[in-house]
């Protein structure tokens, strides 16, 4: 009955169906087959549903295949246990020919046999702007309305649109699968605390939206709630934000989820150099990606002919590990790669200093894997103008 009714479903569509009476038989053709969505009854005889879809996910070939779960009403207590081994979505019985499309069509791309012309499957790569100046469209789900003004204040510089939702039954229409891949978000940020694992679920269903099986989403929560924090991170959330948030480093976390070139938020090319500016206030999110992508930078400026980076330390009057540990990487890559450098500054009692202080917190855990390239010295020469900085190189 069940298999009439499926195989009558997608009769107009392009697809092929392959067909098991039992879990261990459904193993043998899953394995064999590869299939791209695998439909799966809970009762069934030899091995239930809930022991294939263990071993469905226990095998490495298998385990990233999409499982739609067909349950019975009186099945609820088996929906909870399958959620958690990974099921994609699931059916409750008795479905329609139409129901069971809509499902399937939100995780793949249904081509119907009649089409006059093919048409190109959605790309399910990630949406991503991959440099931090490119605009963004952030999703935040937040019950408090403060919250979500001050992201919005808090990635306002970056030039990011917010789109606010009281709760994921109002961001829903944000995920759903008539939207296109241009207007679905680019990063979800979502609270944890809303009940009855509300926020799991408006995960999974994002995730099956075949445009957004990549995009990173960020879990919010109190940092006592360890246990839901624990389980975002099992179900996949790239990452958590701790409440109350940290709006100075919010902006870099966002990039950082979603692997964001930074450099152009700090490098510029000045006259015959590059300089790279590194303000007071860079957070310790930022330090770290900026020296680790640096490393790229760097070697691009060696490769165009660029033997000259200024250093531009004049915003900074407190020397802190962020900054230590930019400067300390940046130069670096540019005395291996025989890069003249000067550093610019007016801070004339402190930043002659930066080797002493590098060499001094070298045993600092944030700084033991920064390299110091000032052994040796004490002493670095400040410049007091970029000009005057330039106007010294050989």
């Amino acid at each position: 009955m069940i298999h009439t009714l499926i195989n009558k479903g997608f009769l107009p569509y392009d697809v092929q169906m392959v067909f098991a009476s039992n879990g261990a038989e459904g193993l043998e053709v899953a394995a064999r087959e590869k299939p791209d969505v695998i439909l799966l009854d809970v009762t069934m005889p030899v091995m239930d549903g809930v022991e294939c879809l263990g071993k469905l996910k226990a095998d490495p070939e298998l385990k990233d295949i999409p499982v739609i779960m067909l349950t019975a009403e009186a099945g609820k207590e088996n929906v909870l246990k399958i959620a958690k081994m990974g099921v994609r979505d699931y059916i409750v019985k008795p479905f329609t020919e139409a129901g069971i499309i809509d499902r399937v069509s939100r995780l793949i791309e249904l081509k119907p046999k009649t089409a006059a012309a093919p048409v190109a499957a959605p790309s399910t790569a990630p949406k991503k702007a991959r440099v931090v100046t490119d605009p963004l469209k952030i999703l935040v789900v937040e019950e408090h309305p403060a919250i979500i003004e001050s992201i919005t204040k808090a990635v306002a510089t970056r030039g990011w649109k917010i789109v606010g939702c009281p709760g994921p039954t109002e961001a829903q229409a944000q995920i759903a699968a008539t939207v296109s891949a241009e207007d679905t978000p680019d990063v979800i940020l979502i609270s944890l605390a809303y009940p009855g694992k509300a926020a799991f679920k408006f995960f999974h269903s994002a995730r099956s939206h075949v445009h957004m099986k990549n995009i990173p989403v960020l879990g919010m929560a109190v940092k006592t709630a360890t246990f839901e924090q624990s389980e975002a991170r099992d179900s996949g959330f790239s990452g958590i934000l701790t409440k109350p948030l940290e709006l100075g480093e919010l902006p870099d976390r966002i990039a950082r989820a979603m692997e964001l070139d930074i450099t152009p938020l700090f490098y510029a090319a000045e006259g015959d150099c590059e300089a790279v500016t590194l303000p007071q206030d860079l957070s310790e999110t930022a330090s770290v990606d900026l020296s680790r992508q640096s490393r790229t930078r760097i070697t691009n400026l060696a490769n165009a002919g660029i033997t000259k980076l200024l250093i531009d330390l004049s915003g900074v009057s407190k020397i802190d590990i962020p900054i230590l540990r930019a400067v300390a990487s940046i130069v670096h890559e540019c005395e291996k790669l025989d890069i003249q450098w000067r550093i610019v500054g007016t801070d004339t009692d402190n930043l002659p200093n930066l080797p002493v202080f590098i060499a001094s917190n070298a045993k600092v855990a944030a700084l033991k894997d920064v390299p110091n390239p000032f052994k040796g010295k004490n002493l670095v020469d400040i410049h007091p103008t970029r000009a005057a900085a330039a106007a010294s190189f050989k």
